[in-house]
């Protein structure tokens, strides 16, 4: 005997059809508005004599306890401007493995390459964006800094700093290229992560 078939309502069909519409055009408004209120804060070529702190932002080590492609590139972009005498003190920020926390492997990434380890703060407890910023402020007293990510993750760090009341320049990580597909991910997953930000950012604030 055939199972009877249930026929659902047009009107119930075109909500749910609507509803996740709806949701995507929210998300994709308000990543243009953050991108829009954050782009004069993102830079190119910075001026020696200002903003002489660093904060990097950590973004994994792979299976052989070595920084992923990510952060080479966000390393990388650290070492141009070190050695072009931009800072005097560069804070590396990740979270700890059971082996090797992320950021003294950010160290020792920068140490290989010639950059002062006098120059080198590191942080093990930045395991997300907001909590590096917080800690950079409580546990480091930096309140203006050139923060370096790459460009899909500058508007999100930098409204964060904002939030926080830093004063903070970001130049994007440029100098490796990445599939379109591993970006376009990236962007979509920003969409979801500024939301989620700013409900961090209200429940510590107790608002």
């Amino acid at each position: 005997m055939d199972s009877p078939v249930i026929n659902m309502p047009s009107t119930a069909l075109s909500i749910l059809i609507l509803i996740p519409v709806i949701l995507i055009l929210f998300l994709l408004i308000l990543r243009a508005h953050l991108v829009h209120k954050t782009k004069p804060f993102i830079i190119r070529q910075k001026n020696k004599s200002s903003y002489r702190t660093a904060i990097v932002f950590g973004a994994g080590i792979n299976r052989m306890l070595l920084p992923t492609k990510v952060l080479i590139d966000r390393l990388d972009k650290t070492i141009q401007l070190a050695q072009q005498d931009h800072f005097d003190c560069i804070l590396l920020s990740g979270g700890k493995t059971r082996v090797v926390s992320e950021s003294s492997v950010m160290q020792s990434y920068l140490i290989q390459h010639a950059i002062p380890s006098d120059l080198l703060l590191i942080d093990e407890d930045g395991v997300s964006t907001l909590a590096t910023l917080k800690r950079a402020i409580s546990e480091f007293n930096i309140h203006q800094a050139v923060l370096i990510t790459q460009k899909f993750h500058l508007p999100r760090t930098i409204a964060l700093a904002q939030t926080l009341e830093m004063d903070i320049i970001g130049i994007a990580a440029d100098t490796r290229k990445f599939k379109i597909t591993s970006q376009v991910w990236w962007y979509i997953r920003e969409l979801f992560a500024w939301v989620w930000s700013l409900i961090k950012v209200r429940i510590h604030s107790g608002t």
